[in-house]
């Protein structure tokens, strides 16, 4: 995220609005989807979904530094309503 948070001072793509970003990020989903529709099964899926997910992520963490969340926080935050949900000990 850092990283993310450092290139994107540096990019155009900063000019990006927020309406615009959320919409890069449902391209990439709609990209994933695809890829699973159309090679299901076949020897080439794990490259298309690791590029795919690649996507995603940068643009997760994009709309994160936008909004000044920290994901791995907000991942913590997951986790601990998972396990009190579902995973009883």
């Amino acid at each position: 995220q850092e990283w993310v948070k450092s290139a994107w001072k540096k990019s155009p793509k900063k000019e990006v609005d927020e309406k615009d970003e959320i919409l890069f990020l449902m391209e990439e989903v709609g990209e994933m989807a695809e890829a699973l529709r159309e090679r299901k099964n076949t020897k080439g899926i794990h490259t298309d979904l690791e590029k795919e997910m690649g996507d995603i992520l940068l643009s997760l963490f994009t709309l994160a530094v936008r909004y000044n969340i920290d994901l791995e926080s907000a991942f913590e935050k997951t986790k601990e309503s998972i396990l009190k949900r579902y995973i009883k000990d």
